[in-house]
C-alpha cells in the first residue's frame, strides 16, 4: 500500500462499498494483504462484523505462524483448498488509487475522503481499541506527532504488552511514549477515533459525532483540531 495508508483505510473502503449489511463472511486475499503483518491483518478481520459478517479470514502463512509461535500450540492444520468454498461476491480493490478515509457519523459505511472533511472541527481524538490499539498503530501515530496536539488526545493500548512496547519501541531517536508525552497526549488513559464503530452513543452522549479513521488520520486531526488528511504530515 502507499505509505500514507493503513489497514483501517482499506477496511473502511470495503465497508463503504458493501455497506454494514453486505457480508456473511469475508476472506481477504492478494499481494497487499500478504504484505501486512499478522496483527495488522487483525484490523481487517476485526471489522468484518461492522459489515454484517460473522467472521473474517486471511490465509495463514509463515509470518502468521511466527506471530503465533509463543501464543498457542504448534499443531497447525493445513489450509484447505479455496476451490471448496462458495463465494457470493468478489471485490477487487486497487490500493494505489485509494486515499486516506474516514467514516462519518453515525455508521462505519458512511465513507468519505479525509481531505473532504478538513473543515470539520473535532473536540477529541482517540487512538486505541481492538482495531487501533496495536503496536503498529502507535508506531504510525508516532510518525505524525511532530508537534503539540490541539485537542485532548487519548492513547489506549489494546494490551499491556503494547503499553510496554510503547515505552521501548523507537520512532527516530525517541520512544513512542516520549513522542506522545511531548505532543501532549494522555498516555494511556473521547471526535475522531480509531475504534470500530461510530453508532449513536457508542463513546459518550448519544448526540456525539464520531468519525472513524486510521491512526495516521486520527493523529493528524489531533494536531490540527480538524479532520485532517495525514498526507499533510507524512513525508
Amino acid at each position: 500500500m502507499p505509505n500514507y495508508l493503513l489497514a483501517k483505510d482499506l477496511i473502511l473502503q470495503i465497508i463503504g462499498e458493501i455497506t454494514v449489511a453486505g457480508a456473511k463472511s469475508m476472506e481477504f486475499v492478494g499481494s497487499t494483504v500478504k504484505g501486512l503483518s499478522a496483527s495488522t491483518m487483525m484490523t481487517l478481520c476485526n471489522m468484518v462484523i461492522e459489515a454484517g459478517g460473522k467472521n473474517g479470514v486471511v490465509s495463514a502463512d509463515e509470518p502468521t505462524f511466527k506471530c503465533l509461535d509463543d501464543k498457542t500450540s504448534k499443531n497447525f492444520e493445513p489450509l484447505h483448498s479455496r476451490s471448496n468454498y462458495l463465494f457470493i461476491q468478489e471485490y477487487k480493490i486497487d490500493v494505489s488509487k485509494l486515499e486516506p478515509l474516514v467514516a462519518k457519523p453515525h455508521s462505519p459505511d458512511s465513507r468519505a475522503l479525509a481531505r473532504e472533511c478538513k473543515g470539520i472541527k473535532i473536540d477529541r481524538a482517540y487512538i486505541g481499541s481492538c482495531t487501533g490499539g496495536k503496536m503498529e498503530d502507535f508506531l504510525a501515530a508516532a510518525k505524525v506527532f511532530l508537534a503539540s496536539v490541539r485537542v485532548p488526545t487519548f492513547l489506549v493500548p489494546a494490551t499491556q504488552k503494547v503499553q510496554i512496547g510503547a515505552c521501548m519501541y523507537q520512532s527516530g531517536r525517541k520512544t513512542c511514549s516520549q513522542i506522545f508525552e511531548e505532543a501532549g497526549c494522555e498516555v494511556p488513559c473521547l471526535f475522531v477515533s480509531t475504534t470500530n464503530r461510530n453508532f449513536h452513543g457508542r463513546m459518550g452522549h448519544k448526540e456525539g459525532q464520531m468519525y472513524l479513521a486510521s491512526p495516521y488520520t486520527a493523529a493528524a486531526s489531533a494536531l490540527t483540531g480538524y479532520d485532517t488528511d495525514p498526507r499533510d504530515f507524512l513525508p
